[in-house]
């Protein structure tokens, strides 16, 4: 059988085109969602491997390495923003432990299409417990800093438009793109098939 080879140009992924949701029950048990993104400068998403390396007699005496696990985290790094209701939540959790801790998350991943389209392509969906909570501080003569760490509790639910087109799309319910609004483009939808 011969190889075969395949090359097709992707998009490229801008980091600011990334939008970053969380949300915690409210008094009725609704979620209430909120955007991160004010104030915040860097992102950082970091899938962590937990790995196992052992050397079977049939490998040659060479050890092997096996994924046994996945830790899905965000450093979160910026200034502080007071009265952004993210960031808020956020700093209120600083004194808290446990369930306290413990938000909704959501990462949605978009592209710019070559005709100036926003367009969803994967999300990231599960809950996650904040850490390293870091809201003010710095120099005197520097803005106030905010630093968190974002943990997934477990593998989030990946949605992606090429597998799931319409849940990717429903995501718009709870957490419309605010790039639409920032960047003053259209949106297009992964579900074009036809309801009729």
């Amino acid at each position: 059988m011969a190889d075969t080879y395949k090359d097709k140009k992707g998009d490229i992924l801008n980091n600011y085109l990334n939008e970053h949701w969380m949300a915690k029950p409210n008094a009725s048990g609704d979620l209430e969602w909120c955007y991160l993104g004010n104030g915040i400068t860097q992102v950082d998403f970091k899938p962590t491997d937990k790995k196992k390396t052992a050397a079977y007699y049939d490998g040659g005496g060479s050890e092997g390495t096996t994924v046994t696990g996945v830790t899905f985290s965000l450093d979160v790094t910026g200034d502080r923003s007071i009265g952004n209701t993210a960031q808020d939540l956020i700093a209120d959790m600083d004194n808290k432990t446990g369930k306290a801790r413990i938000v909704n998350f959501r990462r949605i991943e978009y592209i710019l299409n070559d005709d100036g389209k926003l367009q969803a392509t994967r999300a990231y969906d599960g809950e996650a417990t904040v850490s390293d909570i870091q809201a003010g501080g710095g120099a005197a003569d520097d803005n106030g800093g905010f630093k968190c760490t974002i943990t997934y509790n477990s593998m989030p639910k990946v949605i992606k438009a090429s597998e799931d087109a319409a849940a990717l799309d429903a995501l718009q319910t709870d957490n419309p793109s605010q790039n639409k609004e920032i960047l003053n483009v259209d949106l297009v939808p992964n579900d074009t098939t036809d309801p009729n």
